[in-house]
C-alpha cells in the first residue's frame, strides 16, 4: 500500500480525506463480527491482548521497508503514550467487552457516538465552534446511531449484561473521543509527525499495558490457543481492524477537524448491519430508515468544508482546522 505524500493530499485534499475515512468506515463496520467470532475461543482481555500485540510486533519488522520512523523525542513520545493508551488500551479492551456483552450491533452503534465527545469537549477545551449546519448534520446523525440502537435494544443476553456491554461501548467511545483530540493536537503543533510512526508507538505501549493486564488478570487459562479460527480471527482484527484503519483514520486527519473525521464512525453501525443481512440477519424496516438518517447526518456535517476548501488552502487566513492542511500541503514528507 502506497501512502499517499503530502503534496497529493494538497493537491486533492478532500478526495484523499474521503477515501480514507470510506476505508476505515468498511473495516470498522466488519470488525465487531470478527471480534464476535474469536470471542468464543478466548477470554475479553486476552483477545484485546491478541488483538494489539501482533499489531505493534509487524508495524517494527516493516520499518525498514515502509521507512517511517518513531517519534523522536520526550514530548511526542508523552503525546503518543497517552493517546495510545486512550485510542488502544481504554478503547479496545471496553469495546471488545462490548462485543461479548451487547452484541457486535449494539457495541458498534455506542462505540460511534465519538463526534459527540469530541464536538463537547473541543468546544470545552479548545474553544472550537461549531458551524449550524455541522451541529444540525451531528444531530441528525446521532438521531440515526439512536434509531439503529433502538432497533437492535435487547436482542441479545439479559438487561442487565446487556446495560454493562452499552456502558463499556460508551467508554470506549469516550477514550477514542479524547485520544482523538490529543492526535489532532499533535499534528497542529508537530506537522512533521510521522503517522505510522504514531501508529506504531501507541501499539507498543497499548500492547505493554493489555499484556500485563490480560496476564495478570486472565492468565493463560480460558483460551483454545490450537483452534485456527482464532488465529484466523485474531490477524484480521490486528493487522487490518487495528493498523490499516488507524493509520487511514489519521491520514483524514491531517485533511479534515476531529468532528469532521469522527462523525464518519455513524456509518459504520450501517456497515455492521448490512454485513450482518449478508449473513441472514436481515435488518428491521427501522433499522434501515436508522441507516438513511444517519447517511444524510455524515452528508450534512461534510457540506461546510466543502465551501470552505478554497479559504482553507489559504495559508495566510488558516486556523484550527485549515492550519493542519496548509502545513500537511507545504511540507515535504
Amino acid at each position: 500500500m502506497r501512502w499517499p505524500d503530502r503534496n497529493e493530499m494538497a493537491r486533492h485534499p478532500e478526495a484523499v480525506a474521503i477515501a480514507l475515512l470510506l476505508v476505515t468506515v468498511a473495516i470498522w463496520g466488519a470488525t465487531p463480527q470478527v471480534t464476535s467470532i474469536a470471542s468464543s475461543y478466548t477470554r475479553p482481555l486476552t483477545l484485546t491482548a491478541l488483538r494489539v500485540a501482533p499489531t505493534a510486533l509487524v508495524l517494527l519488522l516493516a520499518m525498514p521497508l515502509l521507512r517511517f520512523r518513531l517519534p523522536r523525542d520526550r514530548r511526542a513520545w508523552l503525546h503518543t503514550a497517552a493517546s495510545g493508551v486512550l485510542m488502544v488500551g481504554v478503547f479496545l479492551s471496553c469495546f471488545t467487552e462490548a462485543v461479548i456483552k451487547a452484541g457486535p450491533g449494539n457495541a458498534i452503534v455506542l462505540a460511534s457516538t465519538s463526534p459527540f465527545w469530541v464536538a463537547i469537549l473541543s468546544r470545552w477545551l479548545y474553544g472550537e465552534r461549531l458551524s449550524l449546519t455541522a451541529l444540525a448534520g451531528l444531530l441528525i446523525g446521532f438521531g440515526g446511531v439512536v434509531i439503529v440502537f433502538s432497533s437492535q435494544l435487547g436482542a441479545q443476553g439479559s438487561a442487565g449484561r446487556t446495560f454493562a456491554g452499552l456502558a463499556l461501548a460508551l467508554s470506549a467511545s469516550l477514550g477514542w473521543a479524547l485520544g482523538t483530540l490529543i492526535v489532532k493536537r499533535q499534528l497542529t503543533h508537530q506537522p512533521d509527525t510521522d503517522l505510522m510512526g504514531v501508529v506504531a508507538g501507541q501499539y507498543m505501549v497499548g500492547g505493554v499495558v493489555l499484556v500485563a493486564l490480560s496476564m495478570a488478570v486472565e492468565g493463560t487459562a480460558g483460551t483454545r490457543w490450537s483452534a485456527p479460527s482464532l488465529w484466523l480471527a485474531v490477524a484480521f482484527i490486528s493487522v487490518v481492524g487495528s493498523a490499516l484503519a488507524t493509520i487511514a483514520y489519521f491520514g483524514a486527519l491531517r485533511v479534515v477537524s476531529a468532528t469532521r473525521a469522527t462523525s464518519w464512525s455513524f456509518l459504520s453501525p450501517v456497515v455492521a448491519i448490512l454485513i450482518g443481512a449478508g449473513l441472514g440477519t436481515i435488518p428491521s424496516a427501522l433499522a434501515l430508515f436508522g441507516m438513511t438518517v444517519t447517511i444524510a447526518g455524515v452528508f450534512i456535517v461534510n457540506l461546510p468544508a466543502r465551501r470552505a476548501q478554497a479559504t482553507a488552502l489559504r495559508p495566510s487566513e488558516a486556523s484550527g482546522e485549515p492550519a493542519v492542511l496548509s502545513s500537511a500541503s507545504s511540507t515535504a514528507p
